[in-house]
Formats: structure tokens, C-alpha cells, sequence
């Protein structure tokens, strides 16, 4: 019987390296959640519902919630931030909570969108990870593999860190998870995944095409003790019908392990549409190595979201400018 439980620890495991802190990998519907400096950042905020779903048409397959806020202070350059998630993998959970302090530094002036400036960011956080037993029969009474509740559960605090440097459309960030070391109960630090020290890297740069078109070309870089590297490579195009509303596309490439031969490969497409102060965002991604065979239906990921920051100034002197052409009347002409 402690064989079986073995085995499965150990594909839950190998299923983690890919799935930890799942809800980060949703860095293109909102920052924050792979950067803690990023919380309220460049004066935006709004509550987030994050839904995702991997291996569809499976029984049981991994599902994973999140509901995630933040909000700026712009007089005092402070953002907040919270956090909390749910990931369920068959018979195993992973539930969180975290919280964010973030600073901003602006070189512009008071009431303008920033265009240049570096934000700190820290978060507390409080996770636990437990596995479900009651399915398991142990062959004898006394297995304390299963009849302990210490080793089917593990919930302990930790901290995170955050930097992040904007100029003009481009930007570099940060960020550091897991700061705290500990010790799990159910896990070696060997396969420990969830309280594994991890680092996210972030840059990419807004190129203006035409008046009403941006691409953004932009990559992220996840390291991770106990694990395999993780490389995305993204190309968002951004098509704006006003300065309230707009629709981007970004094809996606994702890279796990340290040779891009050897390691998993996987490829999808995020959209994304905003019509303030509604964002409704989709997301799939297939595999492209052998385990394509196991996930024919891809990962699923939904996205909405509510801004809780009024409209930029550009947007209401854009209304006003319309307003002001409706109501004035076309000058008369002499003959």
C-alpha cells in the first residue's frame, strides 16, 4: 500500500512541475499575479475571476479558480492587492491566500497616464496543499501513511517580492516566490514543488504600427528549485477602436525544460476584449511533445474582470471632444 501511495505522490508531483502556482501563468490577462510590484500599478486596478481547465475530456482532470483584486492610491503612490486560488489536481488540492504592498515611482506628473518609473512590491501569503485519503483503503489499520492527517496536509506562510521598471512602453521586471524556506510534511525537499524558491522574469516593449494598432512583443522566464525552467514567448497585437475599448490577440509559445529539443513544448492563443469597465479574455493551449496524446483537449483558461479605476483622462477629453462636435452647429456661409 505504501507503494501505491509512493506512486502516486510521485505523478502528482510530475503533473505539479507543470501546474505550480498554475494561476501565474496567466501573466497576459493581469501582471500581478507573477509580479507583487505590479499590484495597483500605472494607476489600474479592477477584481478579476480566473477559470482554467487542463485536460479536457478527462474524469477528475486539474481545475483551477482564482480571484484576484487589486487598486492604486495614486496620492500616496500605494497599490494593494489580493489573491486567492484554488488548484484541484484528482485527489490532491492546493488552496492559497496572499496579500500586496506595492510603491510607485513616477517621474510624470500628478493625474497623467505614468510613461516612466520602478514599483516595489511584497506580498505575505498562506498556502496549503492536502491530499483527499478517503478514497484509500489501507491494507492494514494501523498504515499511518493514510490514517495521519499530518501527512496528507501541509499549510505554512511565506513571502514574495517584487520590482518592476517602465519607460515608455517598455518594461522589466522582477519577482521572487517563496522567499521563506520550509519544510514540508507530505513532501521531500526534493519533490517539493509548491514550497520551492521561485524567480519570474519579465520584459517586452510596445511598438506603435499605426495610430490604432500596437504590437507588443514580450517574454517571460520562470526558474524554479526542484524543477524545470519555463520560457514563454508572446507576440501580442493590440487593435483599438477608442481610448475605452480595445481587442488584442497574442499567439504563445511555452518551453519547460533546458534544452528546447529535449524539454515540453506547448503553443496556444490569448484574446483579449475591453470595453471599460468590462474585460472578457480567453485562453488555449495544446501540448506539442508525447503527452499530446493524453491532452486532446488542451487547456482551457476564462477570463473576466471589473476596473475599479475611472477612465483615463485621455478618455473623458476624447468624449468631450465628440460631445463638443455634436452640439456645435456648422458655421453658415455667405453667397
Amino acid at each position: 500500500m505504501k507503494k501505491l501511495i509512493t506512486i502516486l505522490f510521485v505523478a502528482c508531483s510530475f503533473i505539479g512541475k507543470g501546474q505550480n502556482y498554475i494561476f501565474q501563468n496567466q501573466h497576459f490577462f493581469k501582471p500581478y499575479l507573477t509580479n507583487p510590484a505590479l499590484a495597483g500599478a500605472q494607476n489600474n486596478g479592477n477584481v478579476a475571476i480566473i477559470y482554467k481547465k487542463q485536460l479536457v475530456g478527462f474524469e477528475n482532470s486539474p481545475n483551477s479558480q482564482v480571484l484576484s483584486i487589486d487598486y492604486p492610491f495614486s496620492k500616496s503612490k500605494v497599490g494593494v492587492g489580493v489573491n486567492g486560488f484554488k488548484d484541484k489536481n484528482g485527489f490532491s488540492s492546493f488552496t492559497g491566500f496572499e496579500t500586496t504592498f506595492a510603491y510607485h515611482v513616477s517621474s510624470d506628473k500628478k493625474g497623467s497616464v505614468p510613461s516612466t518609473g520602478f514599483s516595489f512590491g511584497l506580498s505575505a501569503t498562506y498556502n496549503q496543499y492536502s491530499i483527499d485519503g478517503s478514497n484509500f483503503k489501507p491494507e492494514e489499520s494501523d498504515d499511518i501513511t493514510l490514517t495521519d492527517p499530518n501527512k496528507l496536509s501541509n499549510a505554512y506562510p511565506n513571502a514574495n517580492f517584487g520590482f518592476n521598471f517602465y519607460s515608455s512602453g517598455f518594461n522589466l521586471g522582477l519577482s521572487a516566490y517563496n522567499i521563506i524556506p520550509n519544510v514540508s510534511t507530505i513532501f521531500t525537499n526534493k519533490d517539493d514543488i509548491q514550497n520551492a524558491f521561485t524567480v519570474f522574469i519579465n520584459s517586452g516593449v510596445d511598438l506603435k504600427l499605426k495610430e490604432n494598432m500596437v504590437i507588443r512583443p514580450n517574454v517571460l522566464y520562470r526558474t524554479q528549485k526542484n524543477s524545470d525552467f519555463q520560457f514563454d514567448m508572446m507576440l501580442d497585437f493590440k487593435f483599438i477602436s477608442s481610448p475605452s475599448s480595445f481587442f488584442t490577440i497574442s499567439p504563445v509559445f511555452r518551453n519547460y525544460g533546458y534544452a528546447a529539443i529535449t524539454g515540453r513544448q506547448s503553443v496556444g492563443v490569448n484574446a483579449l476584449v475591453s470595453w471599460h469597465p468590462f474585460v472578457l479574455g480567453y485562453q488555449f493551449e495544446t501540448p506539442l511533445s508525447a503527452m499530446n496524446d493524453f491532452s486532446r483537449g488542451g487547456n482551457h483558461v476564462i477570463f473576466l474582470a471589473f476596473k475599479l479605476t475611472s477612465k483615463p483622462e485621455a478618455i473623458k477629453q476624447y468624449k468631450a471632444d465628440e460631445k463638443k462636435e455634436e452640439v456645435t452647429p456648422a458655421k453658415s456661409t455667405k453667397n
